[in-house]
């Protein structure tokens, strides 16, 4: 299952109060039969305060307080609009959910669990702020996500209008025979495996083969050849690159030393500009236009929710 905006680390938990609750402070606002109080306002306050490097000034705090209550109220529609639909989340589901986290930022279950706890939270907690923001996708994906329609026609204009991020640069194929270097080798040492690569290089001009050139010189020399795949010229160093291009493809280059080794390098196929085939990205375009459209029809539809809603703000 593909959840829709999950991170690493999640908001942090609603907390919402129903009427009937004991109100330990000011009613901040109604919404519905839910109510906010200024305690919990406040203490979303020094929440984001404390995320802050700079504290706001007395006109800029009172604009933060609106803001964060408005952010409360969405998110108690939120959650009543969950309750309505007896949306719910299995244990499963949050495993799946949570070994996603570990893949994507490429952590072990203890590494996730740590970098939890240096954000100050429980992972109980954390995992209660998981399996809200997988209710929040379900119900995202249910009453919005599930209404847009992006129909095959959008895709093509797009992939047509974009070509230019679909282009794929020059590459080059490559083989190579190589001897290692000592960094610690002397100039005497460093002569003699000179001698020895131009002598392979001999060999191989003759016609001889890669693989038995390299297998000749691997127990004295440690020599290693074959196929070395495919580069963007980018990713070479300005040695190889500089090589490469004086040498027609089939051909080896002349040494090319560098401070732990010398190749002679082939270039085996030079592939020009390529461009990726509508068919390879139809699903990444897909996803990035229904993401557009998600976000959005999210504002049009939290507004109607808010319309529909008694509300009443009381600070």
């Amino acid at each position: 299952m593909r959840y829709f905006g999950i991170a690493l680390l999640l908001i942090c938990s609603i907390g919402l109060t129903s009427v009937s609750a004991k109100v330990v402070s000011r009613v901040a606002a109604v919404v519905n039969k839910e109510i906010i109080s200024t305690h919990q306002l406040d203490q979303r306050l020094q929440e984001q305060l404390a995320k802050q490097q700079k504290q706001p000034s007395p006109v800029q705090m009172g604009a933060l307080r609106q803001e964060l209550l408005s952010r409360m109220i969405e998110e108690s529609l939120v959650q009543q609009r969950i309750a309505a639909l007896n949306l719910t989340v299995s244990e499963e589901e949050i495993e799946t959910a949570l070994v996603d986290v570990q893949k994507k930022n490429k952590l072990s279950r203890d590494d996730l669990e740590d970098a939890v706890q240096t954000q100050g939270l429980d992972f109980d907690d954390y995992r209660d702020n998981l399996r809200q923001q997988i209710l929040r996708y379900k119900l995202i994906s249910e009453e919005v996500r599930s209404q847009i329609d992006v129909p095959e026609r959008e895709l093509v204009e797009y992939y047509r209008a974009h070509l230019d991020d679909y282009r794929l640069p020059p590459e080059v194929e490559l083989s190579a025979l190589s001897f290692p270097v000592s960094e610690k080798a002397s100039e005497q040492e460093r002569t003699q495996i000179r001698k020895m690569v131009n002598e392979a290089l001999r060999r191989l001009q003759q016609g001889e083969a890669l693989a038995e050139v390299a297998d000749s010189y691997n127990q004295t020399y440690g020599a290693t050849g074959g196929s070395m795949g495919k580069f963007v010229y980018e990713e070479l160093t300005p040695q190889f690159v500089e090589a490469i291009n004086k040498v027609e493809d089939g051909t080896f280059t002349t040494p090319v030393e560098m401070d732990t080794a010398i190749h002679l390098l082939r270039v085996d196929d030079r592939l020009s500009e390529g461009l990726r085939q509508f068919d390879e990205v139809k699903f990444d375009i897909h996803q990035m236009i229904l993401d557009q459209k998600t976000d959005a029809r999210i504002k049009e539809w939290t507004k109607a929710l808010k319309n529909k809603a008694f509300i009443d703000i009381r600070l």
